[in-house]
């Protein structure tokens, strides 16, 4: 399917970020993806082009660098605020709304998506707005902000969640208690990719990365054609 493909700066609130552009011609949905703590969407583009290929709008905002490692609450609430403007901006409400993020870009889809996310000091993520997404493809999400009661008991959406089983970053068993959480709710469909690590998920690797993958180019043909065929069926 044909798509262009551009970048565009937003204005709006008083902020200006980029955003990375793949309009299809027809779209079945409209996707708004999340880049993790480096925040660039543009190590993800030729997944979200095998995205827009198949019929999927696809909206990338370019975040800020997260330093430190651990984030502020202030420096995630920017970053949903961002992804909220995106949302108001591109959302129709007579094409489906998808999300697909990596990282801590898939934490914050949830936050959107209803979850109440709690930082380590006890503040909670957002600002209350609840979206609706008609399905989440979340690649590696940090699941510790969402270990406390009834903390994602409020998403109602389709979750496809996929973790490493070499991730050091977010552990497999961290996965795993989040893939349960969801199997009582009845809307996960769970992937354990065991020679993958945390990062094997960006087409273009961050400096000084070495993948545990063995075959990246097969990996991630693949795992571009399973989000694609799962957010537009």
């Amino acid at each position: 399917m044909d798509f262009s493909e551009s970048t565009q700066l937003i204005q709006s609130n008083g902020k200006e970020f980029t955003v990375t552009l793949l309009e299809a011609k027809q779209p079945l949905c409209v996707g708004i993806f999340a880049a993790g703590r480096g925040g660039s969407p543009v190590r993800h583009l030729p997944l979200l082009r095998a995205l827009a290929q198949q019929g999927c709008t696809i909206i990338a905002p370019h975040f800020e660098l997260l330093i430190p490692l651990t984030a502020s609450k202030e420096e995630l609430d920017a970053r949903i605020e961002m992804l909220e403007i995106v949302l108001r901006l591109y959302s129709h409400a007579h094409i489906p709304m998808v999300g697909i993020g990596h990282s801590i870009g898939g934490t914050l889809l949830l936050v959107l998506a209803g979850g109440k996310a709690l930082t380590s000091s006890g503040h909670q993520l957002g600002i209350h707005s609840i979206w609706k997404f008609e399905r989440l493809a979340l690649l590696a999400p940090p699941v510790d902000f969402f270990m406390h009661p009834g903390a994602l008991q409020t998403v109602d959406t389709q979750i496809y969640l996929r973790n490493g089983g070499k991730d050091t970053v977010t552990s497999p068993s961290k996965a795993l208690l989040l893939k349960q959480i969801f199997e009582k709710q009845g809307q996960v469909e769970f992937i354990l990719d065991e020679e993958a690590g945390h990062f094997s998920y960006m087409d273009e690797l961050p400096p000084q990365i070495e993948d545990t993958q063995p075959d990246r180019k097969v990996f991630l043909e693949n795992l571009a054609m399973d989000i694609a065929q799962y957010i537009t069926s």
